[in-house]
């Protein structure tokens, strides 16, 4: 069993005293998530027990709402006091992304299949939604990266990410070859079929699958993954962005693109860097009580072992 240490319940506690959760934003895609219609009814059943808490869904499920819960704009969401993100870990990225800068804490619903960021189940929902009523939770905030785009002194774009910054070929079926400079100074050529920089956040997604290492939460660090190097002597480097910078610039004088979380892509030309640097702003998750990282990482990848 997995238990929540005093600091985070209390925590938990306070968050759920302070600032009730009168209003629950809903995040899914119908066409992503086969049992979002099975968990919105549960939702719908218990909001109309417990009428002193409002449920909203924007229009892209209204076909799927019953009272209730009520269909509302972006801007309305963005109101609430927790997100509810149904669905899988790209269905939670999204509630990231829709919550940058509004401070509103996400709880992730796993409909999908391996979900590291969806901890909490469809068939406990009811059970959920009396433990966030009654405080039972605690909440972790998870870091994220800025990155920001320059042609000579000039910023062209920037981004905020909580998974990854993706470097592959702008040209298909080509390698990059990328220059990264630590906090100005350089540290090395990497020539692969792509380079991933990941959060701890990221760790369990794209960057596990290359044969990057799993970062735990609350570690303040990102890892650079090169997908299929060229040399084996290239391995996957850990390192902190804590008042520290990392650049990246095309090597070869060929075009790359940056793609952020998987959402955006921004072509970095050759004459072009962009610059990594650790993010004010953060995502917190809700954690309920008997789920954890360790825990996650157990079930989701398989792990066995005597316990002594």
């Amino acid at each position: 069993m997995n238990r929540m240490t005093e600091r985070e319940h209390s925590a938990g506690k306070e968050n759920c005293l302070g600032k009730a959760f009168r209003q629950i934003g809903i995040i899914g895609w119908k066409d992503k998530s086969p049992d979002l219609v099975f968990a919105l009814e549960q939702i719908s059943e218990w909001a109309s027990a417990h009428p002193q808490v409002k449920f909203c869904v924007l229009d892209n499920l209204k076909e799927l709402v019953k009272t209730p819960l009520k269909v509302v704009s972006q801007k309305v969401l963005l109101k609430s006091d927790l997100l509810l993100a149904i669905g899988g870990d790209g269905t939670v990225l999204s509630a990231a992304h829709m919550a940058l800068g509004h401070e509103i804490p996400i709880l992730g619903v796993n409909a999908g299949r391996v979900g590291f960021l969806a901890e909490s189940r469809i068939n406990r929902l009811p059970q959920t939604l009396d433990d966030l009523l009654s405080g039972d939770f605690a909440t972790r905030n998870r870091m994220m990266i800025d990155a920001a785009v320059y042609h000579g002194k000039k910023c062209i774009a920037k981004q905020t990410v909580l998974n990854e910054v993706h470097v592959r070929a702008h040209a298909p079926e080509r390698m990059v070859n990328v220059n990264v400079i630590y906090n100005g100074t350089d540290y090395t050529e990497y020539w692969a079929d792509s380079l991933l920089v990941s959060t701890p956040t990221g760790s369990t997604a794209y960057n596990l699958a290359a044969g990057g290492p799993i970062i735990h939460p609350a570690t303040y660090a990102v890892v650079l993954t090169p997908v299929a190097p060229s040399s084996l002597s290239v391995r996957p480097l850990v390192m902190s962005l804590t008042d520290k910078e990392l650049e990246l610039k095309p090597a070869a004088g060929k075009t790359l693109d940056l793609v952020f979380d998987g959402r955006s892509c921004v072509a970095l030309e050759p004459e072009d860097r962009v610059v990594l640097t650790q993010s004010k702003s953060f995502t917190t998750f809700i954690r309920m009580r008997h789920t954890g990282f360790v825990g996650a990482l157990r079930e989701k990848l398989g792990w066995t072992g005597k316990r002594g």
